[in-house]
């Protein structure tokens, strides 16, 4: 049920068990509720002392959802208890209706309104303690109202003696179950039994019969002793010690508050009352301000560990100080690493207790650069050599707290870092000659696939036109399918490859209109368009869109797009090819209308042989090079930039960038996210219908 308070614990715990042991709470509401009345003094309308109200407020701070309910059942049992000792029927009603108001009042506030009321820190302290001055107010409104209503007692003196009778029975009974478990700590039991004692001999020695000094403060000296030592729970527990002994020694006549007991029961009562709700909010106020001390001083430790174990393992020396009295330097951390460079195994005791006096002829670190700049008092970046090892320091000063000056030092072992950066240039220099290695295995083994796959193809190609029966006809047609599949591989393995090399870019550039380079891609894909029956419709402006680029390349980043879209487009959709001028170049956007492709996948897509996982996929044939070849001759060959943008259920839409001139290359990221099918329309002519079925 959590660490949280006994309320806590209920309101998260099963129904049955919530449910049982709200019934049970509320049924001890009844009980006190009667017992209190019952003792109350003679021809009195109120009762002294009413403890059955910081019950009901856990009874109803422990139900869930409105706890309007739980608030009835508080109203039933104070009903009954004040009918079984006789009390009239209004006082009755009256008094029932304004002890389950007051306890709802107190639950909503005191939770916020939510599920928990804690006392764990200053602010929920102070909200306890508003919460139930509110329902002492409550309390005093409707009984004081009642009482005068009924039986014609006068508003104040009814108002403040209910006021204080409950105020006091919330801040005394109810912490008991708002404390959460999580905030207790270890107690030492000597301390624990000689704290009690010394609390249960002052307020029996205050309030002694006979005893009428006026000490009515000396307790709160014990009960300050446990706010600072004890768990917030154990100072409830004394709070409720404090409230049984107090009472009951007053009643007898005992105590600064006993002569009023037999002329005015009444003054004494509310100097009682008073008297507990000082005691009470004191003790909860300082056990609460010790608790966020205790939950800072933690935070503060796992930070100080966090940044010594971060010191400690450092590569980079560390050394912090700080000078005292004008001429001493205290060591506060250093880590291993500064003290090698130092020349020391272990940091010396005196250290970082006495320090290091700063003078003129005195050795600080024995380091005679490094000691005359702290002598001098001034940043510096020095070197120094330890052990065949060469070190850079940077010194630094910083006004610390008052008037203390911190003093750091920063070690860079400089042959360890360039001994790290050799290896990586080492590590660089291998991993470029294993890819230069690669690329030419690559191309070689493609050249040497190319010859035979070249050979079966030209056979199969007269196989086709020969008269063959069924059988050979149907082998015939599976040889030349997988012989030019696996064609189309090795020249895209011989593209990636030609991609890779520095000479890359070397292509010459020609002028061409890129709207008639796209219309004739188009053309060129009717063979596979017709074969799904995919109509390709290109849309562009009327005017010719002349640029300098390498109009090859362009070609084969437009039939690899057009493969794709084609490809994934279901059986009689729509590939649209839209072509604009902007100001740094062309745009042309080639979109489908089939599964799309995941957001998740969009940036492994450009990924060589990366293949989406998908039924929508699976069965579409292709390598996984297509779109690192289109990436690759975009952005190293042509200059431009190249995107793929799709919601993973409505298609896809490839939009690729090409400058003016190649020479002139489009920064990235592109990131120009425009609907091509709503954003281009008035401006354009009819579209050209192409590969129709």
């Amino acid at each position: 049920m959590g660490q949280g308070g006994l309320a806590t614990q209920l309101w998260y715990a099963t129904p049955v068990v919530r449910r049982v042991s709200i019934t049970a709470l509320i049924l001890l509401v009844g009980v006190v509720s009667y017992a209190s009345v019952a003792f109350r003094e003679p021809g009195s309308p109120v009762a002294a002392w009413w403890p059955a109200a910081g019950v009901a407020v856990v009874a109803v701070l422990a139900s869930r959802g409105s706890r309007v309910m739980a608030s009835v059942g508080v109203l039933v049992v104070a009903v009954a208890a004040n009918a079984l000792v006789g009390r009239e029927p209004g006082l009755t009603i009256g008094y029932g209706i304004a002890n389950a108001a007051e306890a709802y009042v107190v639950a909503q506030f005191a939770s916020r309104g939510g599920p928990e009321a804690r006392l764990d820190s200053l602010r929920d302290v102070s909200r306890f303690i508003g919460a139930a001055i509110l329902g002492a107010i409550t309390i005093g409104v409707i009984g004081s109202v009642t009482a005068f209503l009924v039986v014609g007692v006068d508003i104040p003196t009814t108002f403040f003696s209910l006021a204080a009778s409950h105020g006091s029975a919330i801040l005394v009974v109810a912490p008991i179950a708002l404390v959460s478990r999580r905030l207790a700590r270890g107690v030492n039991p000597i301390e624990l039994v000689a704290q009690i004692g010394v609390l249960a001999g002052l307020v029996l020695f205050v309030f002694w019969p006979g005893n009428v000094l006026p000490l009515a403060f000396v307790p709160l000296v014990a009960l300050l002793w446990a706010a600072f030592r004890l768990p917030t729970t154990l100072v409830a527990i004394e709070l409720l010690l404090l409230t049984v002994l107090t009472t009951s020694l007053t009643g007898a006549g005992g105590g600064p508050f006993g002569p009023y007991a037999e002329s005015d029961p009444r003054v004494a009562s509310l100097l009682v009352q008073i008297f507990l709700i000082v005691h009470a909010g004191a003790a909860l106020f300082v056990s609460a301000a010790r608790n966020d001390w205790a939950n800072v001083l933690t935070q503060l430790g796992a930070r100080e560990a966090l940044l010594r174990g971060g010191i400690v393992n450092s590569d980079t020396g560390i050394l912090i100080a700080e000078i005292m009295d004008g001429d001493r330097l205290r060591v506060v951390g250093v880590n291993p690493t500064a003290l090698r460079a130092l020349g020391r195994d272990r940091m010396p005791p005196t250290w970082g207790v006495v320090g290091l006096r700063i003078a003129r002829d005195e050795t600080i670190f024995g380091v005679a650069e490094l000691d005359d700049a702290v002598r001098r008092r001034e940043a510096a970046r020095l070197e120094l050599d330890r052990d065949g090892r060469r070190f850079e320091v940077d010194l630094a000063l910083h006004d610390g707290a008052g008037d203390a000056t911190v003093v750091t030092m920063v070690f860079t072992d400089v042959t360890a870092r360039n001994e790290r950066e050799r290896r990586a240039l080492d590590a660089a220099d291998r991993l470029r000659e294993l890819n230069r290695q690669k690329d030419d295995f690559i191309a070689s083994v493609s050249h040497e696939l190319r010859t035979p796959v070249t050979s079966i193809l030209g056979f199969v190609e007269d196989l086709e036109s020969a008269d063959l029966g069924r059988g050979e006809r149907q082998a015939t047609e599976v040889i030349a399918r997988n012989a030019r599949r696996l064609a189309d591989v090795i020249e895209d393995v011989l593209e990636l490859g030609t991609l890779s090399s520095p000479a890359s870019a070397a292509r010459a550039t020609s002028e061409f209109d890129v709207v008639a380079l796209v219309r004739h891609c188009a053309q060129d894909t009717e063979g596979l368009a017709v074969g799904r029956e995919v109509r390709i419709e290109v849309r562009s402006a009327d005017a010719p869109l002349m640029i300098r680029t390498v109009p090859q390349d362009v070609t084969r980043v437009l039939a690899n797009l057009l493969s794709n879209a084609v490809k994934f487009s279901t059986r009689g959709g729509l590939v649209e090819m839209f072509v604009a001028a902007e100001d740094r170049g062309v745009r042309i956007d080639v979109v489908d209308h089939g599964p799309g492709i995941p957001p998740g996948a969009l940036p492994h897509v450009w990924e060589r042989f990366y293949r989406i996982e998908g039924d929508r996929h699976r069965d579409v044939p292709g390598t996984g090079l297509g779109l690192p070849i289109v990436r690759a001759l975009v952005e190293q060959r042509l200059g431009g930039v190249v995107e793929l943008h799709s919601d993973g259920r409505t298609g896809t839409t490839a939009r690729v960038l090409l400058p003016w001139d190649r020479d002139t290359r489009i920064p990235r990221p592109y990131d120009e996210r425009r609907d091509a099918a709503t954003e281009y329309g008035d401006e354009f002519d009819q579209p050209a219908a192409i590969g129709l079925s």
